[in-house]
């Protein structure tokens, strides 16, 4: 996948152009020798466990609409992962969380939007109404036996499958 190209500097409007820069190439301004460096995007996920179910959240928009996932987002420029998780959570199903454990890491490759590494914690829900919202049309608890095979994403497959094997 091609990471979307940055064609004028922040810093002074000047072109920028690939220049063999710390060992390969990268955006660097023909002025004033600002570097881009392409960085990926870091998401979180949350396995919030209740009563031996795992909670999975529909898709209400692309990519993968329609298919479930674990709730899951970006971590915003001024918040840790452990808040951008929390708030992912409460935003896409209305529950609060209290995250226990980073259960994982995983490289997401796949994803049209860019590049990036998705941490994904195991939580327990600690207050809220289960109630869809944001970019989630259903939200709900699922046995192990009960997991639906349109699952969105690999992060949320390897972590599905860490848990079935963990419990």
């Amino acid at each position: 996948m091609k990471p979307l190209e940055l064609n004028f500097c922040p810093n002074c409007g000047a072109p920028m152009t690939d220049r063999f820069v710390f060992g390969r190439t990268r955006r660097a301004c023909t002025a004033c020798g600002f570097v881009f460096f392409r960085e990926p995007k870091l998401a979180v996920g949350a396995l919030v466990e209740q009563d031996g179910k795992i909670l999975l959240v529909k898709r209400a928009v692309d990519p993968k609409l329609g298919y479930w996932c674990l709730p899951a987002g970006y971590v915003e420029y001024d918040e840790g992962p452990v808040a951008a998780v929390i708030r992912e959570v409460r935003e896409e199903t209305g529950l609060v969380i209290h995250v226990n454990e980073l259960l994982a890491a995983y490289h997401v490759r796949s994803d049209p939007r860019g590049m990036g590494v998705i941490l994904m914690y195991r939580a327990v829900p600690v207050g809220g109404q289960l109630a869809p919202d944001d970019d989630a049309s259903e939200a709900r608890f699922f046995a192990p036996h009960e997991l639906p095979r349109e699952l969105a994403f690999a992060s949320t497959r390897r972590a599905l499958l860490r848990w079935q094997c963990n419990r």
